[in-house]
């Protein structure tokens, strides 16, 4: 009788394990992959809460550290018109007190456990984020969990909340490239949900009444637009467990998460008086880029580190025209790049210095660094007897292997992984697409490079903004901005 008892709890027991072990990833094209990729592959999987909500753990045993991320997609598409912060002020006061902890309690239990809980609100996605040590993962993730779905949303606290926030977009707005970034968004993200502020705006901020604070909670962040993303030496089982008794409770709404469609940016230039910029100026310009699927955007975002060498050099060595200068991509839903320079005595000829450094790369040169090498930390070359611009082809390599050493540099803490997964889960729909980074560089061929150069950067329409003060802008040759003034060698 015994043997059967123990017996039936076997069989109990195992099926229980099977209900949280997920079946192998069927990964297209694994055996062809980067050994990075095909190493780390293993230690991912994928399970989900009783609500639906998806859970992706990383097995990380290298270190004691536990993280643990709860995303909510959506973003701005969601957000409604004047009511910029609405999700920020609600994550942020999750976090200031609950049932079963008042806010004074997070603070020393996380003090004392050497523990983090922070919340973070992007453009299409927002995120609540625990980082603690094994040692105390259980009381940290009961106060983190009890945040999330018992919050108080204590009227004190949401003026102090408030207070913090009305400063930080004060503090923004008296910088001038943070002011030049926003005035321009205002502009070309007109209509667009990008044009919502996520951390809100003075009138917003002060306006938004804990009611509403309350009613996006309950209404918004919900089961459907929840997934967790955990990086660490976790036993996904016990995990899984723990989590489905507190944030496998939080109900399903059917919220619908927008569309966002994309961007209609034009060939234009904005300009913004900012007297206390005393005599320098501060330029930025963004135009539309490929979606952040597509082969383009990764072959464009690894040109731009090429990009940033021209620039450096041509820009502020050669030209004397700026503090500093460079290229971004942003890999949105919705995505754009943006073109920089950043505190300018001599806007006009930093802009066509700008576009001789665009042309040398779109006529199929680059910095050789063979000839002369790389200054470490700024990306400047030294003197040498090699020829400045090498083909691009001479240098892919070398271009290449600084790209990967960064990308490693991306994996080195468990919050750093976690940050990654998140990315690919929301823009990929898997967790797994980051790890194809190496093998996506190592495709990219020189003419791929020139032709994203032609396509996107010289025949992009840029919308420019440039801030300074009146003395300097009335000296602006606004038609070289208008056009693209570099000279590209077939």
């Amino acid at each position: 009788m015994k043997k059967k008892i123990f017996i039936t709890l076997c069989i109990i027991a195992l099926l229980f394990s099977c209900k949280t072990t997920p079946p192998a990833p069927k990964i297209e094209g694994l055996e062809n992959a980067s050994s990075f990729m095909k190493s780390n592959v293993p230690l991912i999987s994928e399970y989900s809460l009783d609500n639906g909500i998806k859970v992706i753990v990383k097995k990380q045993d290298t270190n004691r550290i536990f993280t643990l991320s709860v995303v909510y997609s959506g973003g701005l598409a969601l957000i409604p018109q004047g009511k910029d912060g609405l999700e920020s002020l609600t994550l942020n006061m999750m976090l200031r007190g609950s049932k079963k902890y008042s806010y004074e309690d997070i603070k020393k239990i996380s003090s004392e456990n050497s523990s983090t809980m922070s919340a973070n609100t992007g453009i299409d996605l927002s995120w609540l984020n625990l980082t603690t040590i094994d040692k105390y993962w259980n009381q940290m993730l009961d106060v983190f969990t009890d945040s999330i779905i018992n919050p108080v949303f204590n009227e004190k606290e949401l003026e102090l909340v408030k207070k913090a926030a009305l400063m930080d977009i004060k503090k923004r707005m008296s910088d001038p490239y943070d002011f030049t970034v926003t005035k321009l968004h205002e502009k070309i993200f007109k209509n667009h949900p990008y044009s919502i502020e996520k951390d809100g705006t003075e009138s917003s901020v002060s306006t938004i009444k804990i009611e509403e604070l309350k009613q996006w909670y309950a209404e918004k962040l919900t089961a459907d637009r929840m997934f967790i993303v955990a990086v660490g030496n976790f036993n996904p089982s016990s995990l899984i467990s723990q989590l489905n008794k507190t944030i496998g409770k939080i109900p399903v709404k059917q919220n619908k998460i927008p569309e966002v469609k994309k961007l209609d940016i034009k060939q234009n230039l904005f300009t913004e008086a900012f007297e206390e910029s005393k005599g320098i100026a501060y330029i930025r310009g963004d135009y539309i880029i490929p979606p952040v699927q597509s082969k383009d955007f990764t072959t464009l975002r690894f040109t731009y580190t090429i990009l940033n060498e021209l620039l450096f050099e041509i820009v502020r060595t050669q030209n004397a025209a700026c503090y500093s200068v460079w290229t971004n991509a942003h890999g949105f839903n919705s995505t754009y790049g943006s073109l920089v320079v950043f505190k300018s005595d001599k806007p006009t000829k930093a802009k066509t210095a700008f576009d001789e450094a665009i042309a040398v790369l779109a006529s199929g040169q680059t910095i050789n660094l063979k000839g002369q090498g790389i200054k470490s930390g700024e990306g400047s070359v030294t003197k040498s007897s090699g020829n400045t611009y090498a083909p691009i082809a001479e240098n892919l390599e070398a271009y290449k292997s600084k790209f990967i050493n960064g990308f490693f540099g991306n994996q080195l803490t468990n919050s750093d992984a976690a940050a990654q997964i998140m990315y690919s889960q929301a823009y990929y729909g898997n967790p797994y697409e980051y790890l194809r980074m190496i093998d996506k560089i190592n495709a990219i061929t020189s003419e791929d490079i020139i032709r994203v150069t032609n396509d996107y950067i010289v025949n992009g329409k840029v919308s420019w903004m440039v801030v300074a003060d009146s003395a300097t802008l009335s000296k602006l040759d606004k038609s070289k901005f208008m056009k693209f003034t570099g000279n590209v060698k077939k």
